[in-house]
């Protein structure tokens, strides 16, 4: 008897230090279409060299292949490839730009397929590559593609949140949180996420308006940003929340640096409050989180090849990634960063931002002029753009907290990790023993 008492003991305290072991809150910030070049753009604007934004000082700092099938050279097989057919590392160098540029590189980064946002989701989502627009789906066996949220729900020792600048049924949030045939299904991804993935939180913009009679049929409790840190709010605990984001604008850089660079508009929110917020709610739900954070309006920007609008949405990101890092270090709740993970990376790279030189701290370039119809005088050499799409260069990875040493399973002697491998950190966090 008391032998079987004594193994009874050791069971029960090897699966608590199993679970006590897992981080008890993790925190995935993703940035659509920001570049290694965004990333010294904005260092550059606010501090006058690279390097300076927050997650540069993070202990894991790696760079990321982010290709997709339709990016591989030859046939694809799911049980036997070659990552260097995804993105060729003697061709486009094994760091980023700047860091690494040829002529033969740059060809490459313009002819190259890229991934679009959905096989980019998916990758981070299921650890496996799939063809664009399609989100969680795998063409060859026409099956969805268990994520890592499905893993979540099933196992249910966590809560999940999104908190997103765009729609929760697109980009990247689609990705990790439903599964279509087509990325454009936006009605079928938002019922399914509403539905059945049925995150504790969501805070998004929200073009489909009857979807908010959707999440209320689904148990939500729907409600527009600002009544967020209301009181009722706090008072339902036991219920899913539904935020819907209104009038969310990245903040216009004014030139000549000070200590107010960015202009917000008086009707704006700061993404960085957005989290925070969302984050204080769900640490009194009193159960640990996953906490999917993405900002979409980088990779929106450098399509539009508009320098501004990018550092702005930068801005928005390094301060984001500030707030958590700070209210983790506050000692204001049980966060630690013994407790806590922080993983801040790029879903994919937009624009092909290139300098020629470094705009100085504060400045800004100069614009375009147009005399005529046709003739316009590029007043600014210092940088430019060469495409308005995706590119299928390296972009970066870095993280921190408790756990984040688990990156190195997955870094090679390139110092590169792929987006596949986002998904084997999360597994190995937050579901493997």
């Amino acid at each position: 008897m008391k032998k079987i008492i004594l193994f009874l003991l050791f069971v029960f305290l090897f699966f608590l230090n199993v679970y006590a072991d897992k981080p008890k809150y993790v925190f995935l910030i993703v940035c659509d279409g920001m570049s290694v070049s965004n990333e010294i753009a904005l260092s550059n604007f606010l501090y006058g060299r690279e390097k300076m934004l927050v997650w540069n000082n993070f202990p894991i700092q790696a760079v990321m292949t982010t290709w997709s099938i339709n990016s591989y050279k030859g046939v694809y097989s799911e049980d036997n490839f070659d990552r260097e057919k995804g993105y060729d590392t003697n061709i486009a160098g094994t760091k980023p730009y700047p860091y690494y540029k040829s002529e033969q590189a740059e060809r490459y980064f313009k002819d190259s397929v890229s991934t679009d946002y959905a096989a980019a989701a998916t990758a981070m989502s299921t650890g496996k590559k799939v063809y664009n627009n399609t989100v969680c789906y795998n063409k060859k066996t026409d099956k969805f593609i268990e994520n890592i949220a499905d893993k979540i729900n099933e196992q249910k020792e966590y809560n999940v949140a999104l908190v997103t600048t765009d729609n929760f049924y697109n980009y990247v949030a689609a990705g990790f949180l439903s599964h279509n045939k087509s990325k454009n299904s936006y009605n079928k991804i938002a019922e399914e996420i509403l539905s059945k993935t049925k995150p504790e939180i969501i805070v998004s913009q929200n073009d489909i308006y009857e979807m908010n009679k959707v999440a209320a049929s689904n148990g939500y409790y729907v409600l527009d940003y600002p009544e967020i840190n209301e009181p009722q709010v706090f008072n339902l605990l036991n219920k899913k929340i539904f935020v819907r984001l209104k009038n969310y604008y990245v903040p216009y850089p004014i030139e000549y640096f000070t200590s107010e660079s960015f202009l917000y508009r008086n009707i704006d929110t700061k993404f960085s409050k957005i989290v925070s917020d969302t984050t204080r709610l769900l640490l009194k739900k009193k159960k640990p989180f996953f906490m999917l954070a993405e900002i979409t309006d980088v990779s929106k920007a450098n399509s539009q090849n508009d320098y501004n609008k990018m550092l702005g949405a930068m801005y928005e990101l390094n301060e984001t990634v500030k707030k958590i890092y700070d209210l983790i270090n506050s000692n204001d709740t049980d966060m630690s960063f013994d407790n806590s993970i922080i993983i801040v990376v790029s879903a994919y790279s937009t624009g092909m931002l290139r300098f020629n030189a470094y705009l100085p701290k504060g400045n800004l370039p100069r614009p375009n002029i147009l005399f005529d119809k046709k003739t316009i005088l590029k007043a600014d050499i210092n940088i430019n753009y060469k495409t308005k799409y995706n590119v299928n260069e390296l972009v970066g990875c870095y993280c921190i907290g408790t756990k984040s040493d688990l990156f190195n399973k997955y870094i090679n002697e390139k110092n590169i990790t792929d987006n596949t491998d986002i998904y084997n950190i999360l597994n190995d966090i937050l579901i493997a023993n």
